[in-house]
């Protein structure tokens, strides 16, 4: 039997997914680099399912990572050979992933984790974002919003190191410079330009080529743009990394290469300072969950993530689906992500605006059976004020995900951003650390949009604020309490709709990992109006959405999943084909 992204009723299990594994020394990996094979916009909606992607599904009896890049969940798998935990593991990859996929994520940038421990059956959550400036303020950008995207007033605090020192120092078993070496070796020896980064790097050549701190890092020595086949040499960032080993997270923020960082980035006309750097600290959270009634239980971070939004929809599907057809499913599935992006203009850092009784709505069990009775499976409403939607949803972008499951069952499943392609498109030279441009993910006043939706005062700028992110790292576990699932994605705001489409296919639908991340998917942000969905969502399923009164559009380009899930005694795991996909275990 073949696999069947596009149908929702017939699951495919191991012995008949593809999976391409070579067996080393009692080691599996699983690699791919591709795009699905009628992955164009044009041809008009296809009648049957497609066939599955050629990305694999690994299969491992211990442990399991899956990340952005090849050498990266190498690293990872490896870790956890050498008897690392799940931090660890996490840790290494993600100094790994700051470089193979240094367009999404790096030191420059900042994360959301949620960390299970499958020992003691504890939750945890780890707010490791940027923040705004000390010097920051609200209409900052008024009259020129292309600074909030390029160059060095962009620039939000730099948290990643940070959170990954506070992380190792509350969890980490292997030695610090152990978690490092290898990214060291690997920015010296080059990072290979596979299609995904090189199809980045031409998206970005005007900026790339009018930066003077990036261009020399993604140009060849006749000055042109590395294209697929290519090496980057992060000759400087090793160096920088060299002393990060040495002495620790603190390096960049209170210790020896801060001054120089600092100084770079004030050189490119941000505002940061020493103090910002030296005050800032992360936020240990307890996580937002949700007890479903197949005896699972989530859990993901609250705002300033999009944890609370994915809780919400969990909870309204939560034995709404499957419907009796698929056509029905799918318009529950569809209105309940409109509901949750209603909900989320008027979310923000509760650090900063009061959103603690929409919080606690949007986990609340009453609540979510309020939205469900308003959700009809014969129509929909094209007015925002239905779905409690007032301003308009920012757009964000970038970002990598890593989900890791070790032999104790423990799991950290984390998503990384530097915002935009490249973030700020800017670096710094002493340093060699790409910048940043979080500054744009905030709402911004007197700026309203071509729908004439005002923007969202709770997201506006403050120093020390955090912008509201998509972002929604999620673990779920069974009624024993072993992980069964632990995934997110990259990809802007498909992120959380992304997310929830894939763990419901996963947990409700039967799927696999593989099934479930192939899947087409469908996407609603309320403004615009429109049902947008990926092409191999079969033609019957559109005409009938849009019988049902959603305006459709195709979209390309979207979020991409990366997850492992447990599978009887198995452990499997998925990288997204919508990216350079690549897995790892053993």
């Amino acid at each position: 039997m073949r696999s069947n992204p596009g149908n929702l009723w017939k699951p495919l299990g191991i012995a008949g997914v593809v999976v391409m594994l070579s067996l080393v020394a009692g080691v599996a990996v699983g690699v791919y680099v591709g795009t699905h094979p009628n992955a164009e916009l044009d041809p008009p909606n296809p009648i049957d399912p497609l066939p599955p992607s050629d990305s694999p599904m690994g299969v491992y009896y211990n442990a399991a990572v899956a990340a952005n890049s090849y050498p990266c969940n190498l690293i990872g798998r490896d870790v956890l050979l050498d008897g690392g935990n799940a931090v660890d593991a996490a840790i290494a990859t993600l100094f790994c992933d700051g470089v193979s996929s240094l367009q999404s994520m790096g030191l420059g940038g900042g994360f959301f984790m949620t960390i299970y421990n499958g020992t003691t059956k504890e939750a945890f959550a780890l707010n490791a974002r940027e923040v705004a400036p000390g010097a920051a303020y609200e209409d900052m950008f008024e009259g020129n919003s292309t600074l909030s995207q390029l160059g060095g007033l962009s620039v939000a605090v730099p948290s990643e190191l940070k959170g990954y020192w506070e992380l190792y120092q509350r969890f980490g078993s292997l030695p610090w410079a152990r978690l490092i070496q290898p990214t060291i070796d690997l920015c010296e020896s080059g990072i290979d330009v596979g299609p995904y980064l090189a199809s980045r790097i031409k998206q970005k050549e005007a900026e790339i080529l009018a930066s003077p701190t990036i261009r020399e890092l993604l140009t060849d020595a006749e000055g042109n743009l590395l294209t697929e086949g290519g090496k980057i040499y992060h000759t400087q960032l090793a160096e920088t990394l060299r002393v990060i080993a040495n002495e620790g997270g603190d390096a960049l923020y209170t210790g020896s290469l801060v001054q120089d960082f600092v100084s770079d980035i004030q050189a490119l006309g941000g505002i940061i300072t020493l103090q910002d750097m030296a005050d800032y600290q992360v936020r240990w959270q307890t996580p937002v969950s949700a007890s479903l009634s197949n005896g699972y239980t989530a859990y993901t971070l609250t705002s300033p993530a999009s944890g609370a939004q994915l809780i919400f929809m969990l909870n309204i599907l939560d034995g709404f689906i499957p419907a009796a057809d698929e056509i029905t499913t799918y318009q529950r599935i569809a209105e309940t992500i409109k509901y949750a992006y209603g909900a989320r203009t008027h979310l923000g850092d509760p650090d900063f605006v009061d959103v603690s009784e929409l919080l606690s709505n949007l986990t609340s069990k009453d609540y979510a059976s309020f939205i469900r009775s308003r959700i009809e499976d014969d129509r929909t409403y094209n007015d925002p004020a239905h779905y409690f939607a007032e301003t308009l949803n920012v757009e964000n972008h970038g970002t990598a995900h890593i989900s890791i499951i070790d032999k104790d069952g423990s799991s950290v499943s984390v998503t990384s951003t530097i915002n935009l392609v490249f973030g700020s498109v800017t670096r710094s030279l002493k340093t060699g650390i790409i910048l940043n441009d979080e500054m744009d993910d905030f709402s911004a006043p007197n700026i309203t949009n071509s729908f004439g939706v005002p923007p969202s005062p709770e997201n506006f700028i403050a120093p020390g604020k955090i912008p509201l992110s998509s972002m929604c790292p999620l673990i779920v576990t069974d009624a024993n309490g072993d992980v069964v699932l632990s995934v997110g994605a990259s990809g802007g705001t498909k992120i959380t709709s992304s997310v929830i489409q894939t763990a419901l296919r996963n947990l409700w639908l039967n799927q696999n990992i593989k099934e479930a991340i192939d899947a087409p998917r469908i996407h609603h942000q309320v403004y615009p109006m429109e049902l947008k969905y990926e092409y191999g969502n079969v033609d019957r399923i559109v005409k009938g959405l849009e019988a049902i009164g959603h305006v459709t559009s195709r979209y390309t380009g979207g979020s991409a999943v990366n997850g492992v899930a447990r599978d009887g005694q198995f452990l499997t795991a998925n990288s997204d084909y919508r990216r350079d996909a690549v897995v790892a275990g053993y």
